[in-house]
């Protein structure tokens, strides 16, 4: 479509007007229903609008609002989020203090200009560490999960100089292009083959993990890292067999492989224990976080 200035002004408005509105009538209701499907039609993803209509009920749900264990559409229907946003809302919705302590922030300043020492980013890493299993020290900040587990591949293969990595079958750790290759459903990879160079095995079996790092080393295509969630999401809420963390972080430390630990869905207190690795005592090489540890309110990993 053109290039149209005077209406991206005027409907900027509109919808900053749209969200300073407390209630909405009837007509507003519509219309932002209305809207919605359209623009999302035609600017986001039509095929998605084809999947709702396949699992929805004769109505269009647009989420509107949202607080604790509940989310809201614009019709007044609750929905109790069972997925807790797959993650994000560990505290629940809008969490009143999550909410104040990010509007005093902004009150004073939104981003730092990082040409200084962000004080706040200081007190972050040093609560990290504080909270972190074993004598993890070093913190670095993303944007979201997928980043932080390309921060932690990169990071392996500056440690190593190696390139192969180990990934487990039914595992997910993103879709950016270097994470992509952990994950592990083809529905998700084919299209972006080859990836780097990933070899997935059974999750929990310990044998086929020392099988692959005894015959990596025998030809020199020698492993640069092993990543493993704890407690697989996606595949299915698998939780790793009693022995089997510890059993990996053994045969890395024989092999000088880094172990890397995805606590983006299962971390931040989401099991119980602050990680879900806490429960068999082990401390990886390196730890991948996200959704909640945004509080459910901010992007940060």
């Amino acid at each position: 479509m053109p290039q149209d200035f005077d209406a991206a002004r005027a409907k900027s408005q509109e919808v900053l007007n749209l969200i300073e509105k407390k209630s909405l009538t009837d007509d507003e209701r519509e219309k932002v229903i209305a809207e919605s499907v359209k623009y999302w039609t035609d600017h986001v993803n039509p095929g998605f609008l084809q999947y709702r209509k396949s699992v929805s009920t004769d109505y269009t749900a647009v989420e509107w609002d949202d607080n604790g264990a509940v989310f809201r559409d614009l019709a007044g229907n609750e929905f109790i989020d069972m997925l807790g946003g797959f993650g994000i809302y560990n505290v629940g919705h809008r969490h009143p203090k999550v909410l104040k302590a990010v509007r005093d922030q902004l009150d004073r300043q939104a981003i730092h200009s990082q040409e200084m020492i962000d004080p706040l980013r200081t007190y972050l890493a040093h609560l990290v560490s504080l909270i972190a299993p074993g004598d993890l020290q070093f913190s670095f900040f993303t944007n979201s999960g997928t980043e932080s587990v390309e921060a932690c591949l990169k990071m392996a293969m500056l440690t190593t100089g190696r390139r192969h990595f180990i990934g487990t079958k039914g595992a997910f750790h993103g879709k950016s292009l270097g994470s992509l290759g952990g994950t592990s459903k083809a529905i998700f990879r084919e299209p972006f083959l080859p990836l780097l160079n990933w070899t997935h095995l059974p999750f929990g079996d310990i044998d086929a993990l020392a099988m692959t790092f005894d015959c990596t080393d025998f030809t020199g295509d020698r492993i640069a890292a092993v990543i493993l969630e704890p407690v697989q999401g996606e595949g299915g809420i698998n939780v790793a067999p009693p022995g089997y963390l510890k059993a990996a972080r053994e045969l890395c430390d024989k092999y000088g492989a880094v172990l890397i630990f995805d606590e983006i869905q299962s971390g931040m207190g989401r099991t119980g224990k602050m990680f879900a690795c806490d429960y068999d005592g082990v401390t990886p090489d390196l730890m991948a976080l996200g959704k909640g540890f945004g509080g459910g309110v901010m992007p940060i990993g």
